[in-house]
């Protein structure tokens, strides 16, 4: 098993000088809730990064994995029509990572980043667990470099508790 992350996301990390740590890899945690379970770490501690649409741009989202997306909020947030989740095929074309696996940093594409105002406070020492670029990679970032590199807004988007 291949324990690096995938070349793009390696190269995007080492160019921006991000502290960024493999934590898992070889066992699938496609799913905020597998991860957290194979880690043995709360559900807040994994940010779930996910790729919609309105059918003219894609945009990502970031927010705490035991958080559920509000799409009017995260249209507000960017400025775009009504947001659906983009397709399979679609996170890979425009992420250059398989739905599953998807990473918060390196895109293939130029995405609108929008990061949920929580993720500051569910945070442990300012740092999450996130997709490595594969479904079997996980990794440690700081919330800081996800909002940094990603030029992200950071407001609330999840849904109200």
């Amino acid at each position: 098993m291949n324990d690096a992350l995938p070349d793009r996301l390696a190269r995007f990390i080492a160019l921006r000088g991000i502290d960024a740590h493999i934590v898992a890899s070889g066992n699938a945690a496609p799913t905020a809730e597998a991860a957290a379970l194979l880690l043995d770490v709360p559900l807040s501690s994994i940010v779930k990064t996910m790729v919609l649409t309105d059918g003219a741009r894609f945009v990502a989202a970031i927010l705490p994995g035991n958080r559920r997306l509000d799409r009017n909020r995260a249209a507000v947030a960017l400025g775009t029509g009504p947001l659906r989740f983009a397709r399979p095929a679609d996170v890979l074309e425009q992420t250059g990572f398989a739905a599953g696996g998807v990473a918060p940093l390196g895109f293939a594409q130029e995405l609108a980043v929008v990061v949920d105002a929580s993720l500051s406070q569910s945070a442990v020492d300012g740092h999450v667990i996130a997709g490595g670029g594969r479904e079997d990679l996980l990794m440690r970032v700081a919330v800081s470099d996800l909002i940094l590199h990603n030029d992200a807004r950071v407001v609330p988007i999840c849904q109200d508790e």
